[in-house]
């Protein structure tokens, strides 16, 4: 009976509390946060989204990658460095004023050299429009006499004026023919044959094989030639 009175009591006694399992180390970590990506290894559609979205430091970035391209765009056409710095700047003010407009599914690099060429023939349809000239000398409204004067005189500041128009008549028939060619080779043809980028980089600005740039360009050049009037 001794030995089943100490069994009872063994068995009546409190099991011990439950402590709770201590965590592990890797639990208590906080999860790893996703590597954050340059903002130049973004390509250009990212990039002007995320300035969309207010990030306005995404929009420095831009202006960084594509201001060298499009000074070289405007300097093979206009032989006038203020207004390249001018036509520049007016670049970006419209891609910041239009943002709103922006298609995300068409490429940043054709929005924006659309928006150059329009501004660069807004610039010659201007200057065809105003005569550049200067007073050969400033008359008095009356002459000694009490007459009216004759009208002030002007001179044309080139010397050959005929040339000057040729040249004149030559870039807007170029303009039109550009403007007439489709997307997909106006693109490729404008940063080749006037802002002289290499194939690869028009590849790397389209987001195409550099084969495919070439056979664009091909075709581009060919219906340039269709497009361009004959006796230009």
């Amino acid at each position: 009976m001794k030995r089943t009175s100490t069994s009872m009591k063994k068995t009546n006694r409190k099991a011990p509390a439950h402590r709770p399992r201590a965590a592990a180390p890797s639990e208590n970590r906080a999860a790893p946060v996703a590597a954050q990506v340059p903002l130049h290894e973004l390509s250009d559609e990212e990039l002007f989204q995320r300035y969309m979205a207010g990030d306005h430091e995404t929009f420095r970035v831009l202006v960084e990658r594509y201001e060298p391209r499009i000074q070289g765009f405007l300097r093979k056409r206009l032989n006038d460095e203020e207004r390249v710095q001018d036509l520049t700047q007016d670049t970006f003010l419209r891609i910041h004023r239009a943002r709103a407009s922006y298609d995300p599914n068409r490429k940043f690099s054709t929005w924006i050299h659309t928006i150059a060429n329009n501004l660069l023939k807004n610039e010659f349809r201007n200057r065809s429009r105003r005569r550049e000239t200067t007073f050969s000398e400033m008359r008095p409204e009356t002459s000694p006499s009490g007459s009216p004067s004759r009208p002030i005189e002007f001179e044309a500041r080139t010397a050959d004026p005929e040339l000057e128009a040729y040249r004149t008549e030559l870039r807007e028939a170029i303009d039109q023919a550009i403007e007439r060619m489709d997307e997909h080779h106006r693109v490729p043809f404008v940063m080749r044959e006037v802002e002289d980028l290499s194939y690869e980089e028009i590849a790397r600005a389209i987001g195409i094989p550099v084969g495919t740039v070439k056979s664009r360009l091909n075709r581009a050049r060919n219906a340039f030639r269709q497009l361009l009037p004959v006796g230009v």
